[in-house]
């Protein structure tokens, strides 16, 4: 069956309604939902609204709290630390950066960490909030363990993606956000409930072995081999030593354990670009750097050379005119929990 496209404003709407419904503040609702179309707008559904059922079961398991107290405590001139109180880890995320960007604004530099979270989406998201401030956002966040490192056969760490985002002035910010496996585990998890098969380099099986059936993925493997489970590692000292939570092999599971909190840690900096250079000609010089990129001999003709980011923004562009293509599994699920919860449904 083929995808369903439906005008994003719904998709919104619907999925604010719903969290809304399981006891989200309305303003919070809508902010949620915000954050997942933009990854469905972005072409990543495996971040978009996908989750949704998902944190519906721990919204009512009460392993995420609806109204949680987010407090804020600075312990330096540049640093802060964020207490989620088992919160929505898209709420939690956005204090962390919007509390770095104005330590940034005082100091030059913010660096908050933050504790007791949840799954927080797609950490794009957060780093572009710095970037609309014109200034340099980095966002870190770590997870329960999927990944099969390298010279390992289990699961070890986390997906553990990253981004950064880094304004321009002409155009839109230059944007990185990626996992350190070779994909996250939100695709496995759209491919399986559409039926379709995976490509053999995403994950393995219980013996370790490479799988294409997304029913018999066990782990993920790092992106780049040793670099990418470096990099992960990296990632979870920063989210979780640094900011005292679980890390790998004791963080609770996200599918597997749905009556306990995730208490996940993020790690969010913001750089205001004027305590370094001159903010015009920064943005300038990214503004060239798109440039020299468009101009380079392409690889594959069909293919031209694009900055990172620049598909999704293309994708976001497409999707704000045709819709949100929802699969029909997606849409059944999503539609589910709308009756359960006294929604319209989507259509």
């Amino acid at each position: 069956m083929a995808d369903t496209p439906i005008p994003h404003e719904k998709v919104t709407a619907f999925s604010a309604a719903c969290l809304e419904k399981l006891g989200l503040a309305a303003a919070d609702a809508r902010l949620v939902a915000e954050t997942l179309v933009a990854s469905n707008l972005r072409g990543v559904d495996s971040h978009g609204v996908v989750r949704l059922p998902h944190y519906a079961t721990r919204l009512r398991n009460g392993s995420v709290k609806a109204r949680p107290s987010i407090t804020v405590q600075r312990t330096g001139p540049a640093t802060a630390t964020v207490e989620g109180d088992a919160g929505m880890g898209q709420l939690v995320a956005i204090r962390a950066m919007k509390e770095a960007i104005a330590l940034a604004k005082e100091s030059g530099i913010g660096a908050v960490g933050a504790k007791n979270s949840s799954h927080c989406g797609a950490c794009a998201y957060f780093a572009e909030m710095a970037a609309k401030e014109s200034m340099i956002g980095v966002a870190l966040t770590h997870s329960d363990p999927i990944m099969v490192p390298s010279g390992m056969k289990n699961i070890f760490l986390g997906s553990n993606p990253l981004a950064f985002a880094a304004p321009g002035s002409a155009g839109p910010p230059v944007v990185i956000d990626m996992a350190t496996t070779n994909v996250a585990l939100g695709k496995v998890i759209v491919a399986k409930q559409e039926g379709k098969p995976i490509p053999p380099d995403w994950g393995v099986d219980a013996v370790g072995k490479s799988t294409t059936d997304p029913n018999k993925v066990a782990g993920l493997a790092p992106m780049a081999g040793p670099k990418g489970y470096a990099l992960a590692l990296m990632i979870e000292v920063l989210c979780a030593h640094l900011t005292g939570v679980p890390f790998g092999t004791h963080i609770t599971k996200m599918y597997g354990e749905l009556e306990k909190p995730r208490n996940l840690g993020h790690f969010m900096l913001a750089i205001d670009i004027k305590r370094f250079s001159d903010p015009a000609f920064f943005k300038a010089q990214i503004d060239l750097l798109i440039r020299e990129v468009h101009a380079q001999d392409a690889a594959d003709p069909a293919r031209p050379p694009l900055a990172p980011g620049e598909p999704e923004r293309l994708n976001a562009e497409k999707r704000m005119k045709s819709g949100v293509p929802l699969g029909p599994g997606v849409l059944s699920d999503l539609n589910k929990l709308g009756a359960e919860l006294g929604v319209a449904e989507l259509k």
